[in-house]
């Protein structure tokens, strides 16, 4: 029984870990040669001014810069000066619209004693609003100051999380976002 349990578990976490709900994409200029980038800095960013609380938040953007810092020292890239590479990163939240298929649906039914009867028919559309968390970070030449590398990831965002929700959700995107540098 415990055989079955055991099996059971894994299947589960083997489902929610391939079902990444992040969605990433990179782009980077050909024929540059990543392996001569072994050390970054961080590139002076701008205030981030927004009307949207979770956007206007100084802790979730030391959440994003210590994730990539962590990120790419396990990499093996050290921050130090000079640096080969400049960092920054772009974080936005984007409204969109999602809907179901347009569903119809029949139905009868019958009254008490057979004397009563119905036919109904009826037709839906079903439309949710929902937030997308886009992380967008770019790795610059510091001689040069030309774009090399950048990654791109989303995932939907919710509207009440927890610090703990916040920093899970943050290292998750960091990770897919820097699982594809340097490109292969």
């Amino acid at each position: 029984m415990k055989r079955w349990a055991a099996v059971a578990v894994i299947s589960i976490m083997l489902l929610f870990t391939g079902c990444s709900t992040v969605q990433v994409s990179q782009d980077f200029r050909p024929g540059i040669d990543f392996t001569h980038y072994r050390t970054y800095q961080w590139r002076a960013m701008p205030e981030h001014s927004s009307e949207d609380f979770r956007l206007n938040n100084p802790l979730l953007h030391e959440r994003f810069r210590q994730a990539i810092d962590q990120k790419l020292a396990v990499r093996g890239y050290a921050q130090q000066t000079p640096a080969d590479f400049l960092v920054s990163y772009t974080y936005s939240i984007q409204t969109r619209l999602e809907s179901e298929p347009y569903g119809t649906s029949v139905g009868f039914g019958f009254g008490r004693y057979y004397r009563y009867g119905g036919l109904g028919f009826g037709n839906s559309l079903a439309t949710r609003q929902y937030d997308v968390g886009m992380l967008a970070i770019d790795l610059q030449d510091a001689v040069s100051g030309a774009l090399i590398w950048r990654g791109v990831g989303s995932e939907r965002v919710g509207m009440h999380s927890t610090p703990e929700d916040k920093t899970v959700f943050v290292t998750r995107l960091v990770d897919a976002v820097l699982a594809q540098f340097p490109p292969r």
